[in-house]
């Protein structure tokens, strides 16, 4: 069985639904549905920056180990207009301490919201497609594509996705998974 980590902040974690609603959750009904033989993990934390998610690596691992790390933090950081120099660090490290554990990792970005320093978003931005090329890693640039900006697809708070916003994110994650997980098949189909 593949084992893949959701590893983030609020968006993964699903606040403000059931966890069964949450992205992960939906993203291994999804990918059962394909037939594939799939344990996705939610390792998000509601609240958690860069700087936090770095510290408990560890702590997450013991639920480990994991083939794939679909990893998706910053969101807090640009939030609070965090130093940019360490969220690029605290990013780069995180991808480090993963592939230390012999584990593949996606990333997965965030924009933040237009009422924002228009040179601080730029720049935040910037740092995820800079560390995926430097790191040389798979990269989707926004997780909450098609749902930032639909009311009917998030939450009363329009920063959290609604059950159906998680379930759009998830086939979102699903259709940029799909070519890493053919690396992980046999061609007769299973699993390496």
């Amino acid at each position: 069985m593949l084992r893949i980590l959701a590893y983030g902040d609020s968006l993964t974690a699903g606040y403000g639904l059931d966890p069964a609603d949450a992205y992960p959750a939906q993203l291994q009904t999804l990918l059962k549905a394909d037939k594939l033989e799939v344990e996705v993990v939610n390792g998000g934390v509601s609240g958690d920056t860069s700087a936090q998610a770095l510290r408990r690596v560890d702590w997450t691992y013991k639920r480990g180990p994991f083939d794939l790390v679909l990893l998706c933090i910053g969101a807090n950081d640009g939030l609070r207009l965090l130093p940019l120099a360490d969220f690029e660090k605290n990013l780069t490290a995180l991808i480090a301490a993963f592939k230390k554990k012999n584990a593949r990792v996606l990333l997965l970005g965030m924009r933040l919201p237009k009422n924002l320093d228009a040179n601080y978003r730029a720049t935040f931005e910037g740092i995820f497609l800079k560390v995926a090329k430097k790191q040389k890693i798979p990269f989707l640039p926004f997780l909450l594509e098609g749902v930032a900006t639909d009311q009917m697809l998030n939450q009363e708070d329009q920063i959290h996705p609604n059950r159906e916003g998680a379930q759009r994110v998830a086939k979102t994650v699903r259709a940029f998974l799909a070519p890493e997980l053919r690396k992980f098949l046999n061609p007769s189909g299973a699993w390496r």
